[in-house]
């Protein structure tokens, strides 16, 4: 096959997405690409005509070419065609040998997808900076590095925690799957001089078959059953000597091995499996679960000498549905940690925040958390709008119709949730008609600033 580079050439113009533009050293255009049409809107045939009667029929607003014919150096400018796109022209002359000007060689680059991403970034920077306003005017939020809140009981929850850590009482921690348990737990840990002495053992009593569970939890001796290690080999509780042993979902331990907890407990003695010398331990226990213990205890399905054993220092955590001022923070946190993760830089529109406030979180923070991730790693622009929310969150805030009277003695069915933000739409406008400023017009609706500048 023979290359023709004259073919070759023009099917890499025809190709390119911005224009080309192209003109002898006299301003007499030459040749252009389709994508130069598509971008200028100009309406008529221009090879063979010179650029500055485009000017003169004003077909363009400024060239260019002409300036590089002036000059004689590489000139770029911004000009609006008549398709009413914005563009950057940039002009390249090209040399012969000699060093005599022979072509003037435009880039014509469409600048709106540019413009609406600039526009885009700036409307991100407003909200993120709404929201940090918003945030100051909701007071303090109290926060750690796995830990933000701004919920009081949450708080308060938070403020015990240096004097529960300072003891060696048993804590037992209650609330739904993923409402973060096992975060209080290490924090319970930290917050004690064990963290400087011991380990913090996370043992899954629901991930480890009960057939193994005895052996995993407390250890065995050489030769204790068949497939035993010569050596024997040490239990989780060993490992947690002198720091704390977390019992996560303790309502899922098979009684017999309850039997054997509560032994611990009292005589501070643990026994292998296969052993006959028991060893003294020093082990701090923090339980958690997400069943009603006392409802198990009734039903003969856990022991009640070990149930107020574990129940010394009882810690709830309110499901997220409960503590919605949590969402806002959290949600904000989460965006900032996987923003810098992935390398993003992103906001919530507020109409998509409002979803994610109505929503009910049945599996709470672990939820919100893989939800903002996922909004992170998938969102295509600046902004998380709406429509870039999971459905069931969206469905969320469709509130069912509600059926009002029309001034006709018709009868007109709304959303309710439209009726409800027109009214206050409407009163938030009336406020403001004769207030005029954010304080004075709070305080006459008897809302909070911040709340009223999220509404706006």
């Amino acid at each position: 096959m023979i290359w023709n580079p004259e073919m070759t050439f023009r099917a890499m113009i025809r190709s390119i997405s911005d224009g080309i533009y192209i003109t002898d050293s006299q301003g007499d255009c030459l040749a252009h690409n389709e994508a130069f049409l598509h971008i200028t809107g100009i309406p008529i045939n221009v090879v063979g005509r010179n650029v500055s009667t485009l000017i003169d029929d004003n077909l363009i607003s400024d060239s260019a070419t002409i300036e590089v014919i002036r000059c004689g150096k590489r000139v770029s400018k911004v000009i609006i065609f008549p398709s009413g796109c914005e563009a950057l022209v940039t002009g390249n002359p090209v040399f012969d040998k000699d060093g005599k000007l022979i072509n003037v060689v435009c880039e014509v680059r469409d600048l709106s997808e540019l413009n609406t991403l600039k526009d885009e970034l700036k409307r991100s920077k407003q909200l993120n900076k709404q929201y940090r306003e918003i945030l100051k005017n909701y007071g303090p939020a109290v926060s750690t590095e796995v830990v933000t809140v701004r919920d009081p009981k949450m708080q308060s929850m938070l403020d015990a925690l240096p004097r529960i850590g300072d003891s060696d009482a048993t804590v037992l921690i209650n609330g739904e799957s993923g409402v973060g348990k096992g975060l209080i737990a290490s924090l319970i840990h930290e917050h004690s001089s064990r963290s400087t002495k011991g380990k913090f053992i996370k043992v899954d009593c629901s991930a480890i078959p009960s057939s193994l569970m005895e052996s995993e939890l407390f250890g065995y001796e050489g030769g204790a059953f068949t497939g035993a290690k010569r050596e024997g080999k040490p239990g989780l509780l060993d490992q947690a000597n002198h720091g704390t042993a977390f019992m996560d979902e303790i309502g899922e331990l098979p009684l017999f091995l309850q039997v054997k907890l509560l032994s611990v407990l009292q005589d501070h003695k643990i026994l292998r499996v296969g052993g006959t010398t028991p060893r003294l331990m020093d082990i701090r226990f923090v339980c958690a679960t997400n069943r009603d213990l006392e409802k198990m205890v009734d039903e003969g399905t856990f022991r009640k000498d070990l149930y107020y054993r574990l129940n010394v220092i009882p810690v709830g955590i309110p499901p997220l549905r409960e503590r919605k001022e949590d969402i806002f923070v959290l949600t904000l946190s989460f965006l900032d940690k996987f923003c810098k993760k992935y390398h993003r830089n992103l906001s919530f529109v507020p109409e998509a925040m409002d979803c994610l406030y109505e929503y009910s979180w049945p599996g709470n923070v672990r939820e919100l958390e893989n939800v903002v991730e996922r909004l992170v790693v998938l969102s295509q622009t600046g902004l998380i709008e709406k429509a870039d929310l999971p459905e069931k969150i969206r469905q969320a805030s469709e509130v069912v119709v509600l059926t009002v009277p029309s001034s006709e003695n018709n009868r007109k069915v709304i959303p309710l949730k439209a009726a409800v933000a027109a009214t206050e739409r409407q009163w938030i406008e009336r406020a403001f008609q004769q207030n005029k400023q954010l304080g004075p017009t709070a305080q006459a609706l008897g809302i909070d600033i911040s709340t009223l500048l999220r509404k706006c």
